[in-house]
């Protein structure tokens, strides 16, 4: 096992090879969780957080990028600013005619139902009552979050595999003009 460098809260890769991050944004990180391996010609290195490591995993490099050593990995920040942030609006920032969409638990929010596929319901696009907008994860279990109306998505104010809290706004659904 390899630890990682680490440079004013970023994680650098100790080895070259190519990046599969074993951590997802927003996972704790703390001196010496294993944050993921570098594959190069045959030989798997792991990758672990230096001692001097604490808090969230933000802006992870793609799975499958090549590295080199020194390149950035992830940033680790402050846990309290990555859970159940806003990306646009609150729902008191909501006009009217706009229904606000919440995370019925805690966990990681997954805009597409696998890496690489289209999201759900993007900004713009039409969603029937009880209709997929993401699904939620928590301990490997996930559950969907549905339209509570037919209606339009005006606004997605969360990223894809961002940590949420129970009740953060996740969407803003307008309903179709008549």
């Amino acid at each position: 096992m390899r630890t990682a460098l680490i440079d004013a809260d970023q994680v650098q890769a100790p080895t070259v090879g190519r990046w599969h991050p074993d951590v997802r944004e927003g996972s704790a990180v703390t001196a010496g969780c294993r944050l993921g391996t570098l594959r190069r010609a045959g030989e798997t290195v792991v990758v672990a957080a230096p001692k001097a490591a604490s808090g969230v995993a933000l802006n992870l490099l793609p799975a499958g990028s090549w590295v080199e050593c020194g390149t950035v990995l992830m940033a680790v920040g402050d846990a309290l600013g990555a859970v159940g942030v806003v990306k646009e609006a609150a729902a008191s920032d909501a006009p009217d005619g706009v229904t606000v969409v919440h995370a019925d638990t805690d966990g990681t929010v997954y805009l597409r139902p696998e890496p690489g596929k289209p999201e759900f319901a993007p900004v713009g696009s039409s969603v029937a009552a009880r209709g997929t907008l993401a699904l939620v994860e928590v301990m490997k279990t996930f559950s969907p979050v549905r339209a509570p109306i037919e209606g339009i998505v005006d606004r997605v104010l969360v990223d894809d595999g961002q940590t949420v809290s129970e009740g953060a706004d996740l969407f803003w659904i307008r309903a179709p003009s008549v």
